[in-house]
């Protein structure tokens, strides 16, 4: 009773501070309803002052259709401020760092909209598009973005769409914090939203979140497994380190709860302070050194834990077992090689994923010449080759001093680019289809047998986003490989993790090897299946592996 109290209580505290925030947003579109009584979009842009002052919106990408989908997405790692007195206008924050991974999630939104364009059998005679959206991992971004989707145009007008097709709803966000701004928003005018890879517990809340639903399982399942997992191989002192957002707070809550109650000892608890340069990196080392805990639980996403393990490279620092939260335990930024010495033999839960036919195929063939309007591509294709364009970047004397490498256009990404990492990409391409399904779904009404007032169907060409958001909560599909998608009642899907251990690679980085399964819906004591004989473990500290106890918590 204590556990659901006390994660009650941090849930309800964290989301009360939120609703300060969006009450205050509120108030304001209130006020622009209020002072400015226009019909349509000419009428916005034509009435002076009837419009919320802002910047310019950057980091889109869009494509016209019928219907349309948004997508949100970290494309960027992370956003620079300006500092400011306002004595000018303040510049817009600068994203920056292109993250290869996101990158490819972003396209596998792409990919699967172009696949359900070509499949008839879905909904012939309608054309889906896209409006995607770089957060940066930066919560503001990610209300920019929401609003802009909504209204369809530059600058954003609140409760007026003035764009080109239909928003049927919105794919994202990433992280939880930024999911649950979008969902607060979403959530007034009861758009559908589907998010990959935001797995707080919180959301799963339907009188906070009525149009939220995820292919991501909740933290509270992976919670509990990380937990199972620990005592599976007997580990009883244990240090936990957690980001200061949503998902570290909650989830390292639900998982002190579980290992205390099953009799093992928490040794610390510290914080991954994402706001800081360092991420307080120096002073986790040092409370992780002098700690006798050889086991470290670690809930963050990978851009943020790897301030620390960066820190621990520096210091030579190894021979700790650490177990992964699904946000980094597929990661390709940690799996360098530089990071082997501390990080091999990682051990942690993934993402069950399925199979994407022809979606390398479709990263292979991607190139600037054939997608211009896709300046993205043009960053990650420096960013994979350690070239510059030298026509949009740099300056010819630079290239003349050899100081960089330029963009020719004949590299071929095949050959340069990193495995494909389907742990959230297949999470992506489940959510555009969840919509697909329902769009399906719903032309399939029958007058007289419809699901709304007196039998009635929703109707295509006027179609308003509650009534999708029914087909959305009740869709159920199969996937090509045979991967069964659909919603509980809280919007959560079946709860399936990979087992991962962290393996060195023959390319000399590391690579995460399935070893293992964990499904929520089976009895306890069948959840868990680990294959032990497929691990392998850091070499220093082997000896700690099975059967470690501590009689006593200190």
């Amino acid at each position: 009773m204590t556990y659901y109290v006390t994660v009650h209580l941090i849930v309800t505290l964290r989301h009360m501070q939120r609703l300060y925030k969006i009450t205050s947003l509120l108030l304001c579109e209130v006020w622009f309803m209020y002072t400015c009584v226009v019909k349509g979009c000419e009428g916005v842009t034509s009435t002076a002052g009837c419009h919320v002052p802002g910047g310019n919106i950057s980091g889109y990408l869009g494509q016209f259709g019928d219907l349309v989908i948004g997508g949100t997405f970290p494309i960027h790692l992370k956003g620079i401020y300006s500092e400011t007195q306002f004595t000018s206008n303040p510049e817009d924050l600068k994203c920056q760092i292109l993250e290869a991974r996101s990158y490819q999630i972003m396209q596998a939104f792409i990919f699967t909209v172009e696949e359900i364009n070509k499949n008839p059998d879905l909904f012939p005679n309608i054309t889906l598009g896209f409006q995607i959206y770089d957060t940066c991992t930066v919560v503001r971004r990610a209300a920019e973005g929401t609003l802009w989707m909504l209204s369809g145009r530059e600058p954003s007008v609140p409760n007026y769409n003035c764009g080109e097709g239909t928003l049927a709803g919105i794919v994202g966000d990433s992280g939880s914090t930024c999911s649950i701004l979008m969902a607060d928003i979403l959530s007034l005018y009861r758009y559908p939203q589907i998010s990959y890879f935001a797995t707080s517990p919180l959301l799963s809340n339907r009188n906070l979140f009525p149009s939220f639903c995820r292919t991501v399982p909740s933290d509270m399942f992976q919670t509990r497994g990380l937990a199972e997992l620990i005592l599976y191989f007997g580990w009883t002192w244990v240090g936990l380190l957690a980001s200061d957002n949503d998902y570290g707070q909650i989830g390292i809550q639900i998982v002190k709860q579980e290992i205390v109650e099953a009799g093992a000892c928490v040794a610390f608890i510290e914080n991954i302070m994402t706001g800081q340069p360092n991420s307080g990196a120096p002073h986790i080392i040092n409370v992780i050194k002098n700690s006798s805990a050889k086991v470290v639980l670690v809930l963050s996403a990978d851009a943020d834990f790897m301030p620390v393990v960066e820190e621990f490279v520096r210091e030579n620092i190894t021979g700790k077992i650490w177990i992964a939260s699904e946000a980094w335990s597929t990661s390709i930024l940690l799996k360098k090689e530089k990071f082997q010495p501390v990080l091999m033999g990682s051990i942690g839960f993934a993402i069950h994923w399925g199979q994407m036919d022809g979606f390398e195929e479709h990263l292979n063939n991607l190139h600037p010449s054939k997608f211009p309007s896709d300046h993205f591509l043009l960053e990650f294709w420096e960013k994979t080759f350690s070239c510059k364009w030298t026509n949009i970047y740099t300056k010819a004397d630079d290239m003349l001093n050899h100081t960089i490498n330029e963009c020719i256009g004949d590299e071929k990404l095949e050959s340069a680019m990193a495995s494909v990492d389907l742990s959230i990409t297949f999470n992506v391409y489940t959510a555009v289809y969840a919509f697909a399904w329902a769009i399906h779904n719903l032309l399939q009404c029958k007058p007289g047998k419809g699901p709304f007032l007196n039998g009635t169907c929703a109707n295509i060409s006027s179609l308003h986003p509650w009534q999708l958001l029914h087909y959305i909560k009740t869709v159920d599909f199969e996937t090509k490989d045979k991967t069964q998608i659909f919603f509980d009642d809280r919007g959560d899907p079946p709860a399936l993790y990979h087992i991962v251990n962290w393996q060195p690679s023959p390319t000399g980085s590391m690579e995460q090897k399935i070893v293992g399964s964990y499904d929520s819906r089976l009895s306890k004591e069948n959840r868990m299946k680990i294959n032990i004989a497929d691990i392998i473990w850091n070499t220093e500290v082997g000896h700690y592996i099975l059967h470690w106890f501590n009689s006593t918590c200190k």
